[in-house]
C-alpha cells in the first residue's frame, strides 16, 4: 500500500502526525511525505534529531500551478484549496492520505474510491470545534482521548470501527524532545506563561495582552513568556509586530510571535503556571499538573458550558485588578484543582502519551489492511 502524511497546513501540524509516520517505517512500511511549503522542512530536520532512522522521501507541493499562481496573486502564503488542486494527479496515487487538518475533504470526491482519507486531528480542546460535520468524509479517524471520543460519537462525526483512541501524538514527541530543551530564564522567580488564543472573539489579547505585559514589566516577583498562538500576529503589519516585540526585557519577559518554539513545547514545559483563555494549549501545558489562571475577557456564563470545560481547572480571572492576587495564590490553590487536571487530562489526552504514535501507527494499519481485504 502507498501510503501519504500531507501537510498542506501550518508547519506545526508536522508535531501531530509525522510521529505516527516514523513508527510506521519502523513497523516495516515505507509512508511518503509531501509537504505545501519550505517553511515545513526545519521541522523535518528536528524530527530526524528523533527519530534518526527515518528517512521518508519528501515532495514540496505548489511550486507551480494554481498555488503558484495564488501565491503570486497575493491570495496568501499556502494556499490550501489551489496546492490540493494542483496536486490532485500526485495524490491520486496513493491507497491513504493522512492528513491533519480538514481543508483537504473537499478534494474527497475527486480522489479514487480505493483512497482512504485519514484524520489525525491537532489539538484535544473543549470548544465545539472539534465538532465538525466535515469529519463524516474520513474513512478513518485518530482520537485522542475519552472526552473527544464521547463527544464525536454523540455527534455523529464519527462511528465504530473507523476510529481508535491512540492518545495524544504531539505529548508522546515532547517528552522524547524534553531532554534536549534548556532554561527559559537564567534566574529562580517563577514563569508565567501568557497563550492567548488568535480568534478575536474568545482571544484575551485585544483586551488584556498590552496591559498583562505592562503589569509583569512594573513588577520583580514573575518572569513572563508571551506566547500566543501563531495565528494571532500571522497577517499583522510588521510595525504591529515590532512594537510588540519591543516589550521585552531580557531575562525578565520573552515575546515570541512567530517561532518555531511555539509549537514544539518549549514554553508550556518551562513554565510554571499558565495563563491563557481558551487555547487548547493548556492540556499540553497540564501534560504535567501545575497551576492555571484563565482571563474571561469577553464576560462569557461559562459554568456549565462544555466548551469551557478546562476552566475548571484554575481560576477564572474577568479583569486584570485581580491578577497580582491570583498570581500570589496560584500554587497554594492548585491543590483545589489538580486531581480535577489529571482526570482532565487523562479524559482529553489519553493519560500516559507514552507510545501515543506507535498506538496510531499500528490502528491505521490495521484499518488499511481490513479494507483491502
Amino acid at each position: 500500500m502507498r501510503i501519504l502524511f500531507l501537510f498542506i497546513g501550518e508547519p506545526h501540524h508536522l508535531f501531530h502526525a509525522l510521529p505516527i509516520a516514523a513508527e510506521m517505517a519502523a513497523m516495516g512500511h515505507s509512508p511518503e511525505i509531501a509537504v505545501s511549503s519550505a517553511d515545513h522542512l526545519p521541522i523535518l530536520a528536528r524530527m530526524a534529531d528523533i527519530y534518526p532512522d527515518f528517512r521518508p522521501q519528501v515532495r514540496i507541493l505548489g511550486r507551480s500551478g494554481p498555488a503558484a499562481i495564488a501565491r503570486r496573486m497575493k491570495l496568501g502564503r499556502n494556499p490550501r484549496i489551489p496546492t490540493l488542486i494542483g496536486a490532485l494527479p500526485y495524490l491520486r496515487r496513493f491507497d491513504a492520505i493522512v492528513i491533519p487538518e480538514r481543508t483537504t475533504t473537499a478534494i474527497r470526491h475527486f480522489l479514487p474510491r480505493r483512497t482512504k482519507l485519514i484524520f489525525t486531528p491537532h489539538g484535544a480542546g473543549d470548544r465545539a470545534i472539534m465538532l465538525d460535520p466535515r469529519d463524516r468524509h474520513f474513512d478513518f479517524v485518530l482520537v485522542a482521548g475519552e472526552k473527544s471520543e464521547r463527544r464525536l460519537l454523540e455527534a455523529g462525526t464519527i462511528r465504530p470501527g473507523h476510529y481508535a483512541t491512540n492518545g495524544y501524538v504531539k505529548l508522546d514527541l515532547m517528552l522524547r524532545m524534553q531532554k534536549q530543551r534548556g532554561r527559559l530564564f537564567d534566574n529562580d522567580r517563577p514563569t508565567v506563561l501568557y497563550a492567548p488564543h488568535f480568534r478575536r472573539s474568545l482571544s484575551s489579547w485585544e483586551r488584556f495582552g498590552p496591559s498583562v505585559i505592562d503589569w509583569f514589566r512594573r513588577q520583580d516577583r514573575y518572569n513572563l513568556v508571551v506566547a500566543p498562538h501563531v495565528r494571532l500576529f500571522a497577517d499583522a503589519p510588521q510595525a504591529a509586530k515590532d512594537a510588540v516585540m519591543a516589550l521585552a526585557e531580557p531575562d525578565k519577559i520573552l515575546i515570541d510571535l512567530d517561532s518555531d518554539r511555539l509549537f514544539d513545547m518549549s514554553y508550556a514545559s518551562g513554565a510554571d503556571i499558565y495563563l491563557g483563555d481558551v487555547s487548547s494549549q493548556v492540556y499540553e501545558f497540564l501534560a504535567f499538573p501545575r497551576p492555571c489562571l484563565f482571563l474571561n475577557a469577553h464576560g462569557v456564563s461559562w459554568r456549565d458550558d462544555p466548551d469551557y470545560l478546562f476552566w475548571t481547572l484554575g481560576d477564572v480571572l474577568d479583569d486584570l485588578a485581580s491578577l497580582p492576587g491570583a498570581l500570589d495564590r496560584a500554587r497554594e490553590r492548585h491543590g483545589f484543582y489538580a486531581e480535577a487536571q489529571r482526570k482532565r487530562v487523562a479524559e482529553s489526552v489519553g493519560g500516559n502519551p507514552l507510545g501515543a504514535a506507535r498506538r496510531g501507527a499500528e490502528a491505521i494499519c490495521a484499518f488499511l489492511e481490513k479494507a483491502r481485504r
